[in-house]
């Protein structure tokens, strides 16, 4: 927290708690500051801080389960209110010892109607066709479906419950379902079967019944039927089960965790799983259906840990496809189940498995970059996805054929079992389509299972079950099993009984993020609910030009135009000097807003005013119109990034003399990666040292992936004929082996802060700025039954020493807290200390490697 003089000049900086200080807030008399601390440890509470010398934090107000929020002080300073879990509260600043609750009864309507009818044709969650491929159950707002495969007639509803009812799953003979669902407060399977004495079989009901058939506290999922029908297999917490169609004789058929998914043989003898190890590489296994033995233990058919996925069955059992990354991206790969025959000699029977070097007999299958794979009826072709589009392919890789055209994002591809020629899949938007595997020109031969669901939604019923799964999803895999220490159970209790009262999307989401406890409860990164809302119809766009804001009065004058911007257009003529007088006829003045006279004006021509001089001179002429096409922000903020990157880039060029180079990864994506490997090797690999720059990186993935380029040694050196000379017989081998030091702030988040974590832990050089974010959470997404979109903190990170990287922030050797007086006269101070200390260090040798974790104290 820092103070300033109105005009913005004699920054003062007042705290330096390593943690969070907001909501700055001047007492009566201007003599102290209340403001929103943990400086007291958790949770936040009110703290007063007078200006006097040697004055220290005293604390106001004494929550203990839940922190303050939006405090504020009543214009005569006289009393706070704030926001403390879903209560507001008012203390009076002369006697704040005893905060009080204020009772607020709000009468008033609702702001819409919370009951709505929704008319669904897309939308679906999932699929199931069943054996003889005459109907297929569908998912739509946590609901089941029965309806024809043609799509010709009624769907019939076959579940109706608030909770969210899916994975489903055909038994062989049709006569019934298995699926998963919430409706009991955890994830359960539950059979579906007739009820309906006029119409008894499955296939015909109107009518049905619902049984639940597990009662676990661990969540199921990857429900399926054995092949005769006897059993229902299913994943529990990443292991295989199976049990009884009524739920009797549960039996772990596989013991080991983190089995992510699995298939049948046709015969109903095999199953082949892929289970994942704890650095994400994943195998195929196969062992009997009847589960593993000593004497027939799981056997490892691929034997090339990195990921292997996705395995299908050819119906002869003599094949499986499956995606495996053997060269950094994912492709098709097809296994043959026994070996090569021998003229003359007889063949084995049909799903028989010939183990002996299996994993030898793996062919690719072209090289696409392929997600989820199918193989077909009768083995000799493969349907894939690869971006975003539907593909076949033979399995010997000769022939590949695009299916579709438009992104349709395949998703559930089922080949069918009675023509080899048809395809059914979701796509994108949650229908149901059809592809012809024959097909000559992609999306020529497209076609859809229609269906028209009608469904009565209410709000406080949706929000409920949004609410339960927020809560349940993480009480099923949030990475922590002590949850940061909250008694989770009583979140649910504290926080449920209010979602009737926010029946609004924005007061419901407030809500769920108050029990996330993004602002308490949970003390956690990575989380967050991103439902589905309205976008802006008007949005403001930006000119591209930078303005000097230190000229007062009429117009606007340019200071800088922005490359590659809106501005810099040839014929323009834009220049840095002149001033823009008027916007589409309005004269600028300081009265008028210039965002105003912008707004809606994306992509439409805007007319400037532009001239030199105030005021005019009529004789001179020296006022033209210039036409613009102004862009969204989102379009200027890369250009003003590739800016600021140049500008830091030249910085260290002039204070270095051209000696050290700089990279600025914005991302620990690929593109970052691309970002820094091309910036390597074109523009820095020729410096003495370099500095790298991780601040504002939001993150990502790719740290393993940036180390690999730094610290290494040369050890060979090959000489060309010719005189030139190399380290490496592969440009991008090339490693940097020069001295190297890495800014970091407390804005460098997730793996921006593993990235300088493992710099430091591996002695590459030293890390000067701020220390990072503490907010560092392996992460996933999962949708909602609205759609809505829910990210689940699965995975934890931890130093060497075994310090939760969450919440602890990775220190900087060099500590450069900036200065706002710094910005204002565009001085980079941490940039500028990258520098010296490398030039420094460089000159004396002392680029010692530590190899020394530097972590912070928790802020918990």
């Amino acid at each position: 927290m820092w103070v300033a003089n109105l005009d913005g000049t004699d920054n003062k900086k007042l705290t330096d708690f390593n943690g969070q200080d907001s909501s700055p807030m001047w007492s009566q008399n201007g003599d102290a500051v209340y403001y929103v601390s943990e400086v007291f440890g958790t949770p936040a509470n009110i703290v007063r801080l007078d200006f006097k010398a040697g004055a220290k934090p005293v604390k106001i107000t004494n929550h203990t389960s839940e922190g303050v929020r939006k405090a504020r002080i009543s214009a005569n300073g006289a009393a706070l209110v704030y926001e403390c879990g879903p209560d507001i509260y008012m203390i009076e600043t002369s006697n704040p010892s005893k905060p009080r609750k204020i009772t607020i009864k709000a009468l008033v309507d609702d702001k819409t109607n919370t009951d709505r009818l929704v008319t669904f044709t897309q939308n679906a969650s999932e699929f199931a066709i069943n054996k003889d491929e005459s109907l297929v159950i569908f998912g739509v707002h946590g609901d089941l479906y029965r309806m024809g495969i043609s799509g010709v007639g009624k769907a019939v509803r076959l579940t109706d419950t608030p909770a969210d009812d899916f994975g489903v799953a055909w038994a062989p003979d049709s006569s019934k379902a298995a699926f998963l669902s919430d409706r009991s407060g955890r994830i359960e399977v539950y059979l579906l079967e007739s009820e309906d004495v006029e119409h008894p079989k499955f296939t015909e009901a109107q009518k049905f019944k619902v049984k639940q058939i597990t009662n676990d506290e661990k969540p199921e999922s990857n429900l399926t039927f054995s092949p005769d029908g006897k059993k229902i297999y299913f994943l529990r917490v990443g292991k295989l089960w199976s049990m009884n169609l009524d739920g009797s004789e549960q039996k772990e058929v596989v013991s080991l965790s983190m089995i992510t998914e699995y298939s049948w043989s046709p015969d109903g003898k095999w199953i082949v799983y892929s289970r994942r190890d704890g650095s994400f590489a994943s195998e195929l296994f196969i062992i009997p259906a009847s589960g593993p033995t000593k004497e027939n233990p799981p056997k490892n058919i691929t034997r090339y840990a990195t990921s292997n996925y996705s395995p299908t069955w050819s119906t002869d059992g003599k094949r499986i496809a499956f995606v495996s990354e053997r060269r950094n991206t994912p492709g098709l790969f097809v296994m043959e189940m026994q070996k090569p025959v021998a003229n003359g000699k007889t063949n084995l029977d049909s799903g028989a498995i010939d183990f002996d070097e299996i994993h030898s007999r793996v062919s690719a299958v072209g090289s696409m970059n392929t997600t989820d794979a199918v193989i077909s009826p009768g083995g000799s072709k493969i349907a894939f996805r690869s971006g975003d589009e539907l593909w076949v392919a033979s399995v010997t890789g000769g022939l590949v054929t695009k299916l579709s055209t438009g992104a349709v994002k395949p998703q559930g591809i089922y080949w069918s079992k009675k023509s080899t020629d048809l395809i059914y899949f979701r796509d994108g938007n949650g229908s149901l389509r059809t592809a012809k595997a024959s097909s000559a020109i992609a999306g020529a031969d497209l076609g859809s299972v229609s269906f028209r669901i009608k469904m009565m939604i209410k709000a406080a019923e949706e929000n409920l079950e949004i609410f339960d799964q927020c809560w349940r999803l993480l009480a099923d895999y949030f990475y922590d099993a002590k949850f940061h220490g909250a008694d989770w159970n009583l979140v649910r209790q504290r926080y449920r009984p209010m979602v009737i009262h926010a029946p609004m999307k924005e007061d419901f989401q407030a809500l769920v993020f108050l029990m996330l406890g993004m602002l308490g409860e949970l003390n956690a990164s990575h989380l967050g609910l991103q439902m589905i809302v309205n976008p802006l119809e008007e949005q403001t766009p930006e000119l591209g030009m930078l303005f000097d804001e230190t000229v007062k009065g009429k117009g606007l004058k340019i200071k800088e135009v922005i490359k590659r911007g809106p501005a810099d257009k040839r014929g323009l003529d834009l220049k840095p000097g002149e001033i823009i007088f008027a916007i589409n006829g309005v004269e600028l003045n300081p009265m008028v807003e210039v965002s105003q006279l912008l707004n809606g004006k994306n992509d439409e021509t805007v007319v400037l005013l532009v001239g030199v001089e105030i005021p005019p001179d009529p004789k001179t002429k020296n006022r033209r119109t210039v036409e613009i096409t102004p862009m969204l922000r989102e379009r200027i903020a890369p250009l003003l990034y590739e800016r600021w990157i140049h500008l830091n880039a030249q910085k260290v060029s002039e204070m270095s003399n051209g000696r050290v180079g700089y990279i600025h990864i914005p991302g620990m994506d690929d593109a970052g990666l691309d970002r820094f490997v091309r910036s390597l090797y074109s523009d820095n690999f020729d410096k003495e040292a370099l500095v790298l720059d991780v601040r504002f990186n939001g993150g990502g993935f790719t740290h393993d992936q940036v180390l690999n380029y730094l610290g290494a040694q040369d050890h060979t050196k090959f000489l060309h004929r010719e005189g030139d000379k190399g380290a490496v017989l592969r440009s991008y081998d090339r490693k940097w082996t020069k001295p190297v030091i890495l800014i970091i702030n407390n804005r460098s988040y997730s793996d921006a802060e593993i990235f300088p974590n493992a710099f430091k832990t591996l002695g590459l050089g030293k890390l000067v700025g701020q220390p990072t974010g503490g907010m560092v959470i392996g992460t996933g997404s999962t949708k909602l039954i609205d759609g809505s979109t829910f990210r689940i903190p699965r995975i934890g990170v931890y130093t060497n020493s075994g310090v939760d990287m969450d919440t602890v922030g990775v220190a900087p050797d060099i500590l450069v807290e900036p200065n706002p007086d710094d910005f204002k006269k565009g001085i980079d101070a941490q940039l500028q200390k990258a520098v010296e200390v490398i030039l420094k260090d460089m000159q004396s040798g002392d680029l010692k490697k530590t190899g020394k974790e530097k972590i912070l104290t928790p802020m918990r």
